[in-house]
């Protein structure tokens, strides 16, 4: 056990303070529809969400992030978070990411205040030669942490299963035992989902999920809205 460990135990809570909460990333249109309305159909949302949505595109972008952080590659990074944002095709999926990624940068550059990459990538966000996308951040910030890049990987996909299932508890009729048991099941997911990920380069990086975003650019107009995608 190390200190990278509990870092990453840290920067995925959801105690930590990114604002990723406020967020049910189209689900909760899903759920307005009726077409995730129990524990079957929420399954499939949440496995198509990572297989389609995270898996080739943000988890991906979190492996090339970690690995450019390693070779101090700045204007790679800054050009991978181009490329994140114009593959976000929803704006409040955009803007979500935008600012969750800008609050996980500020606060770990309060807390790291000596980690000079942090702070040279913040003033590239400033200065608009990047933009702060989340799972960019991600990436760099673990790679800073001395977080292994695998352990880094899977910790972004639980912590993307662990937001989606926090969501529906609070869409959906279902108690938390019923939660825990979408995690317990789609356990086997993230993990051969990892060894998708680190295969993937940057001239690969896709995703396609059409109806969730359409659904989740139909959320701009639900008549009510608990989330802010």
């Amino acid at each position: 056990m190390d200190i990278a460990t509990v870092s990453l135990l840290q920067i995925t809570d959801s105690s930590f303070p990114t604002g990723a909460f406020a967020h049910s990333w189209g689900l909760e249109t899903y759920v307005s529809e009726g077409l995730v309305n129990d524990m079957d159909s929420l399954y499939e949302f949440i496995e198509s969400f990572i297989l389609y949505t995270t898996a080739r595109l943000d988890a991906a972008s979190v492996k090339l992030a970690h690995e450019y952080t390693r070779k101090k590659e700045i204007s790679s990074l800054c050009r991978l978070d181009r490329i994140i944002h114009t593959m976000k095709f929803p704006s409040e999926v955009r803007q979500g990411s935008i600012q969750t990624g800008r609050q996980l940068l500020r606060l770990i550059n309060e807390l790291k205040r000596e980690e000079a990459i942090l702070q040279t990538f913040s003033d590239k966000v400033q200065r608009r030669a990047a933009v702060g996308h989340h799972s960019v951040v991600y990436g760099l910030v673990c790679n800073t942490l001395k977080i292994p890049k695998s352990e880094a990987i899977l910790a972004y996909l639980y912590s993307t299963v662990s937001s989606l299932v926090g969501a529906a508890l609070r869409l959906l009729p279902i108690g938390h035992t019923e939660g825990q048991k979408i995690i317990e099941r789609i356990k086997p997911l993230l993990v051969n989902t990892v060894e998708i990920v680190l295969k993937v380069n940057i001239n690969e990086l896709t995703g396609f999920s059409p109806g969730i975003d359409i659904r989740a650019m139909r959320h701009e107009r639900l008549y009510t809205r608990l989330f802010r995608s």
